[in-house]
C-alpha cells in the first residue's frame, strides 16, 4: 500500500539507502534543539519501516524506562492512526505488533540491561535511541554489537550536552562524519509544523534567555547557567587568543603530569606544560608504570626548560613520589627540576580568602569550594570567562587569561574534555566538580591542564605560580 506522509525538508536525507559517500547505512541521527520535530519524525519512520515490511523488529530505548507512559509508544500510536494504518497493527499494553508479519516494536530501558539479557534484542532490525544524548557509554557499547542483523540500523534522536557526550562521540566526532552514517541537524526553524504558539515561546526565550536559548532551542552544547563548569563558547574563545589580540606570552613555565593506570588500564598519561597564560602542549600516551611515566615526563618538561612540575599523587600517582626519589638517588634528577605532588582532595588554598578578592561580601573558599579540585578548576574557569571577554571586546583580566594556541596538536581533544566537568552541591552546601558525569572518560589532559594553571603544593597548600 502507499502512504502520503508530509516531511520537512531537513528530514529528507534521512530517507537515503545510502550515506552521502556511498557507504552502507549503518546508523542514522538526528540532533537539534527543542520543538523541532525530531521524535515526530522517527516516529513516522518506524511506522513506514513496519508498514513496508511486516517482520520488521524495532526497540525503542532509553537509557532509563521509567514507564511506558515516558517513551515514544503514544507518540508512535498517534502516527499509526495519522497514517491510516491502523489496521496493520494490534497495539498492545506494552507493545505494538505487525498484523499480517511477525514484526513488533518494544520499548526498554538500556540501565535494566546486562550483557545477557541484552542478547534478547539479537533479532531486531532497528533500534531507535530517544533522548540519546542520555545514553551512557555502557549502554552504547551493549547496544552496538547486539542489533546485528543483516541490513540493522541504530537511529539516534538527541538534544546535545556535552561534547564528550558517548553519542557524540559516536555520530558527531571532531574528526568529521562517519562514512556509514546520515546525521542532520534540525531545529524549531526547520519545523513547517511548529505551533503558533510554540514558536513565539521559542523567540521569547532567544530575548529573555540568550545564555540557554542556544542549547535548549539551537541543538548548543550547555553553556553558561548549565553544570558544565566551562562553557564551549568560552574554550572556542580561548583558542589564538594571545595571537589575536597580539598578546606577548610572557612568565614562568610550569608542567604538571595526570598519571594513567597500568597498561590494561586504558587510561591516558598526560603532561601539559605552560608558560605564562599560553598552553604550550599536552602529551599523552597510553600505558607504562609509574617508574617509566615518572621518567618520560621528566625528559620531556625538562627539555622544554621547565624546572617546576606537579602530579596527581593520589592513587597510582603515589608511584611518581618513589620513581623520583629513586631517579635522586641514581643521579639522573636534572638539576634544579623539582616535581611537587597534587592532590585534588586536599583542603582549598588560602581558605579564609574570598572567591573574589576585591568583593568583601564574597563567599570565603573555605564556605564555596568542597577541596582544592573545585577551586582550581573554577579558577580554571575565570581564566576562560576572561579570553571569552576579551574576544568579545569586553573588559577583562589579563593576568587571569588562558590561550590555547591554534596550532596544538589534540585541539579537538582538548576542548572535549575541558568542556566535560560540571559542578555539583554537596550536603553542606559547598561547590564540588565531577569530572565524570554520567560515566564519561576521565579528561586526563584537561586534568593535567588544570594542574598547569593551578600549579601550588598541594601538602603546604602553596601557591607557587603568579595568577
Amino acid at each position: 500500500m502507499e502512504i502520503e506522509i508530509a516531511t520537512p525538508r531537513w528530514a529528507l536525507p534521512l530517507q537515503a539507502d545510502k550515506t552521502p559517500s556511498g557507504g552502507i547505512v549503518r546508523y542514522k541521527g538526528v540532533w537539534g534543539g527543542r520543538a523541532s520535530g525530531k521524535s515526530h519524525e522517527m516516529a513516522g519512520m518506524v511506522v513506514e519501516a513496519m508498514v513496508a515490511d511486516p517482520d520488521c523488529s524495532v526497540v525503542c530505548i532509553r537509557e532509563i524506562q521509567k514507564s511506558l507512559a515516558l517513551s515514544a509508544k503514544k507518540l508512535i500510536e498517534a502516527k499509526i492512526r495519522e497514517f491510516g494504518v491502523g489496521h496493520l497493527f494490534d497495539v498492545l499494553k506494552t507493545e505494538i505488533r505487525r498484523i499480517g508479519g511477525n514484526g513488533m516494536c518494544i520499548f526498554v530501558g538500556m540501565q535494566d540491561h546486562t550483557a545477557d539479557s541484552v542478547k534478547s534484542l539479537e533479532g531486531f532490525n532497528i533500534a531507535w535511541v530517544e533522548e540519546a544524548q542520555s545514553l551512557s557509554q555502557r549502554s552504547l557499547d551493549l547496544l552496538i554489537p547486539t542489533i546485528r542483523a543483516e541490513g540493522s540500523q541504530i537511529w539516534a534522536s538527541w538534544n546535545p550536552r556535552r561534547r564528550s557526550d558517548p553519542i557524540e562521540r559516536l555520530l558527531r566526532s571532531a574528526k568529521g562524519p562517519r562514512a556509514d552514517a546520515i546525521v542532520v541537524r534540525a531545529n524549531y526553524t526547520d519545523n513547517p509544523f511548529l505551533p503558533g504558539p510554540m514558536k513565539r515561546t521559542a523567540e521569547d526565550a532567544k530575548e529573555n534567555d540568550p545564555e540557554g536559548y542556544p542549547h535548549t532551542w539551537l541543538g548548543e552544547y550547555e553553556s553558561v547557567g548549565s553544570k558544565v563548569v566551562i562553557p564551549a563558547a568560552w574554550v572556542k574563545s580561548a583558542i589564538g587568543i594571545a595571537a589575536k589580540l597580539d598578546i606577548e606570552v610572557t612568565g614562568r613555565k610550569y608542567a604538571a603530569l595526570d598519571v594513567a593506570g597500568g597498561e590494561d588500564g586504558g587510561d591516558e598519561n598526560a603532561l601539559a606544560i605552560r608558560k605564562g597564560i599560553s598552553l604550550l602542549s599536552v602529551t599523552p600516551w597510553n600505558g607504562l608504570d609509574t617508574a617509566i611515566t615518572t621518567q618520560k615526563a621528566t625528559r620531556l618538561a625538562a627539555a622544554q626548560g621547565v624546572r617546576e612540575a606537579y602530579y596527581d599523587s593520589v592513587g597510582v600517582g603515589e608511584g611518581v613520589t618513589g620513581e623520583w626519589a629513586s631517579m635522586g638517588r641514581r643521579s639522573e634528577q636534572p638539576d634544579g627540576f623539582k616535581w611537587h605532588p597534587w592532590s585534588g582532595g586536599a583542603s582549598v588554598l588560602d581558605p579564609d580568602g574570598r572567591i573574589e578578592p576585591n568583593n568583601p561580601q564574597s563567599p570565603l573558599n573555605k564556605d564555596q569550594y568542597q577541596n582544592l579540585k573545585a577551586q582550581a578548576w573554577f579558577s580554571l574557569r575565570k581564566r576562560f570567562e576572561n579570553s571569552h571577554k576579551a574576544a568579545r571586546g569586553k573588559p577583562y583580566d589579563p593576568e587571569m587569561m588562558i590561550d590555547l594556541p591554534a596550532d596544538l596538536p589534540n585541539l579537538a581533544q582538548i576542548e572535549e574534555e575541558l568542556t566535560q566537568p560540571q559542578h555539583k552541591t554537596s550536603g553542606t552546601g559547598k561547590t564540588m566538580v565531577d569530572k565524570q558525569p554520567d560515566g564519561a572518560r576521565s579528561p586526563n589532559l584537561a586534568d593535567a591542564i588544570n594542574m598547569a594553571f593551578f600549579p601550588c603544593m598541594a601538602a603546604t597548600l602553596t601557591y607557587t605560580g603568579a595568577i
